[in-house]
């Protein structure tokens, strides 16, 4: 669990500073992504909604490279950020791809969520 908590960990952050790009950089890339048109006050909403998003997986990334520490301390952690992968992650990748994003950007998320859940569960199960 320990490599489990830093690689995810570490992938979070590197997704957070990503974003943080995207939001404070250029947000209108958001705009580019939409399947529908956009004005800006709906791309104001959709940025401001993965800022906090964006957040949440900074401390999340955070708090697992802390609990790598202790591992064997902290598998519910593992469990609920596996867990997550699968309700938020490729549960929120299949309800856009249904409302019209592009399948050619979520169905390698899709893909990154199920495999982070699939390894977290194991990795849990292993540990107990």
């Amino acid at each position: 669990m320990k490599w489990w908590l830093r690689v995810v960990g570490g992938f979070y952050l590197l997704l957070v500073a990503g974003s943080f790009l995207v939001l404070f950089i250029n947000p209108r890339l958001f705009g580019d992504m939409f399947p529908y048109s956009a004005n800006e006050t709906a791309m104001r909403a959709f940025s401001d909604a993965w800022l906090i998003f964006v957040l949440e997986m900074l401390l999340l990334g955070i708090i697992m490279l802390y609990a790598s520490r202790k591992p064997e301390r902290n598998g519910i952690l593992v469990l609920s950020i596996a867990i997550l992968e699968l309700v938020r992650g490729a549960g929120g990748d299949l309800l856009w791809m249904a409302r019209g994003f592009p399948t050619t950007n979520y169905i390698p998320f899709m893909i990154v969520h199920i495999i982070i859940a699939v390894t977290g569960i194991f990795s849990f199960r292993r540990n107990q």
